[in-house]
């Protein structure tokens, strides 16, 4: 029950599944990736949105975690009246994998959050 738990923490508001993300996991590949880049590998860490954001937060400034999170006080972007709005859909032109976690959203909002993480086995 204890992993089922888990994974559902790592689903973020905006829908990006962060169980397996190569920034949280600090995979070999990823953190040669950012030394070539020459970042400071001490500032490559995030553990995901649920976590302690001013400790290790990938994007601590995030707006949709703002708006969602804290002001909203919602678990998912997709339990919104207002989803999909302009800040989401924006964002999910960014790149491919913002795109398929809206994707995710999307479903989920249509399913029903329960029933969308029961078919996944993640709730």
């Amino acid at each position: 029950m204890k992993k089922k738990k888990a994974r559902r923490w790592f689903l973020t508001p905006c829908g990006l599944d962060c169980y397996d993300c190569s920034i949280r996991l600090r995979t070999k590949e990823e953190l040669n990736y950012w030394a070539r880049q020459s970042v400071d590998l001490d500032k490559v860490r995030c553990d995901g949105c649920r976590s302690d954001r001013k400790k290790h937060h990938w994007s601590p400034n995030c707006k949709i975690l703002q708006c969602c999170v804290y002001e909203r006080e919602l678990e998912f972007c997709a339990e919104c009246f207002d989803f999909p709005c302009k800040d989401i859909e924006d964002w999910a032109r960014e790149y491919e994998h913002h795109a398929e976690a809206v994707r995710r959203l999307t479903e989920m909002k249509k399913t029903g959050i329960e029933e969308w993480l029961k078919e996944r086995g993640i709730c």
